[in-house]
């Protein structure tokens, strides 16, 4: 039968159709899954795509870089440790605090060049005279152990007001006057003295530098105190004694004085003289407290008006305590530590730095094992009622500072908590919450090795360890705009059409904002520079390095694990810790 023109055949119908129905699957796969087109000139950083090269690199090999990131940062931490916690002083690597200077300002330059010239004179001196000669016996000051009392604000009486007080305030001085094994290490009495065949070991310690020397003395007599009190009362007294005293009592300057003294004037200073020395003579905190300690703290009011006896008393009491007021809201004390602990001749530079160093740690431990404890108990707030007691040595000053340090880093363990839960609610993923708690973590020893290391600045502040907290912030800041790209990403259609576009797309969305913001902060912290103290000059430093390094971490280390969570855990229901780390095809973008 003929066809007609334009028909065909049911088999060539047929034919048309399997023709016809593969090619519209392949136009609907099309639109749904667009293929890349080359749209975009290469560049050094860019493919033809429009892609960064770096970011294609992170999409196909995540794991490989996951791990070399995360095996540096323990690496550099594990050379931190090396490098600088083990060669650190006493192992502390903090820089003990101590009076600082405008290093750029030419009275510093002068003060630190007559400073290192006076030492080295002195040292140079010291070797040349002691050559071959025997040191006794702790007779030289090794160090000092310095105590200030405050009084509480309810005790307006002042530190010495009550005898609740001033028992108080002897508590830290018997510490170590009451043990046994302090004469060890304590500070010898070489004035005292002797009989011809005593030796070192029958010496007494040196009494502490303190008021209550007075209250403590080992006898009092009320009513010679009370005829210098009223003498010294009497007004005119006081200026006609500081005239005389230095060439009546101290028998110095005599020829400046004029000729025509009056001898009954030189016969009062000369007996008043002869009565303070009497009653200073016993201050040496052997006996009881004074039961009128009223007294002692009159007498002293006086006294710090003397010229010649003024040093007695006015280290111990406040700027505002005298005759019209007697009330000091402050005192102070020191005890002497002695040293070297043995006769020791004189050697070496060397040999005595040596010989120093190692005696210092043995007084150090010793400190710690004996007295640290019962110091912290003495300086607790809640230990006496009417004063706060405080205290500093220089032997213990770096392990002082590093427990404190450590506490409150322990205290920083809170934040990190709260850190570390909030990006879990905000990622929905333990295993980045865990990856970005680390990243933050790792900024800190990643950045004090390029301080220190790198950038050779020895000065490390205890201020630096503040920088915690910051990047514990900032860091977890910088990862809430990297997911909250991430999860925009999922609804621009155009960027879906693979991972290296999507993350492409994150990468430039968040790298800026971030660089900006870090960039900022950084320069903020920076412009401590501009002040002469060293420690906030170090806090600004090091703080604008850990920022710099966190933006780091999380711009490598973060993306790549986005990557691996994108690949293995977002569509996982479980944890996902058995999925093997290699690439997965299709991705969940490309499903």
């Amino acid at each position: 039968m003929p066809k007609e023109k334009g028909s065909i055949s049911p088999k060539e119908a047929v034919d048309v159709e399997e023709a016809v129905v593969p090619a519209n699957d392949e136009e609907q796969s099309e639109e749904s899954n667009p293929k890349p087109t080359l749209t975009h000139q290469p560049s050094f950083f860019t493919d033809n795509r429009g892609n960064l090269k770096v970011v294609n690199l992170v999409v196909r090999r995540p794991c490989t870089i996951f791990t070399f990131i995360i095996v540096l940062c323990i690496v550099l931490s594990f050379l931190l440790q090396i490098i600088v916690f083990r060669a650190a002083e006493n192992g502390n690597p903090f820089t003990v605090p101590e009076n600082e200077f405008d290093v750029s300002d030419e009275r510093s330059i002068q003060y630190d060049s007559l400073r290192l010239a006076q030492e080295e004179v002195e040292e140079a001196r010291k070797l040349k005279e002691r050559a071959g000669q025997v040191t006794p016996k702790q007779s030289e000051l090794a160090d000092i152990m310095y105590w200030v009392f405050e009084a509480q604000p309810s005790n307006a009486a002042g530190v010495f007001g009550s005898r609740e007080s001033i028992e108080a305030m002897k508590d830290g001085f018997d510490i170590f006057l009451e043990d046994s094994g302090f004469r060890d290490f304590c500070l010898f009495d070489y004035q005292q003295q002797l009989g011809p065949n005593a030796t070192s070991d029958d010496r007494e310690c040196r009494a502490p530098l303190s008021p209550l020397t007075m209250y403590y003395a080992s006898s009092w007599d009320s009513e010679k105190v009370a005829a210098v009190i009223d003498n010294l009362k009497v007004p005119g007294n006081i200026e006609k004694f500081n005239t005389l005293a230095l060439c009546y009592v101290q028998q110095l300057y005599c020829d400046r004085l004029e000729e025509n003294v009056d001898p009954s004037d030189a016969a009062f200073t000369m007996a008043l003289g002869a009565n303070i020395s009497s009653i200073t003579s016993t201050w040496d905190m052997k006996g009881d407290l004074v039961e009128n300690f009223t007294q002692v703290t009159e007498l002293a009011s006086y006294l710090i008006q003397i010229d010649v006896f003024k040093g007695f008393v006015d280290f111990g009491f406040d700027t505002e305590f005298s005759a019209e007021n007697p009330v000091s809201k402050f005192s102070r004390g020191i005890i002497f530590w002695g040293g070297p602990m043995e006769d020791s001749k004189q050697g070496s530079e060397e040999e005595m730095e040596k010989l120093e160093d190692s005696e210092d740690d043995i007084r150090k431990d010793y400190i710690k094992e004996n007295y640290l404890e019962k110091m912290d108990e003495q300086s607790k707030k809640s230990t006496h009622s009417t004063i706060r007691s405080y205290y500093f040595m220089t032997a213990i000053i770096g392990d002082v500072i590093l427990n404190i340090v450590t506490k409150d880093a322990t205290l920083a363990i809170f934040s990190f908590v709260f850190v570390f839960l909030w990006i879990r609610l905000n990622t929905r993923s333990w295993f980045l919450a865990f990856v970005g708690l680390f990243e933050i973590f790792f900024s800190i020893p990643v950045a004090w090795f390029i301080f220190t290391v790198i950038f050779q600045i020895k000065y490390f502040a205890t201020l630096n360890s503040l920088a915690i907290f910051v990047v514990a912030a900032i860091g977890a800041d910088d990862i809430f705009i990297f997911m909250d790209a991430y999860k925009q990403s999922q609804y621009h259609l155009d960027i879906l059409c693979d991972l290296e576009t999507r993350m492409s797309w994150v990468y430039r969305r968040t790298g800026v904002a971030m660089a900006i913001t870090s960039a900022t902060t950084c320069a903020a912290f920076l412009c401590t520079l501009i002040t002469p103290l060293t420690s906030i000059q170090s806090f600004g430093i090091f703080a604008a390095v850990v920022i710099f390094i966190d933006y780091v971490l999380v711009m490598t280390l973060f993306c790549t694990a986005v990557v691996i969570y994108h690949n293995r855990y977002e569509n996982n229901a479980r944890f996902g810790c058995c999925c093997p780390c290699g690439t997965v095809t299709p991705s969940n973008t490309e499903k």
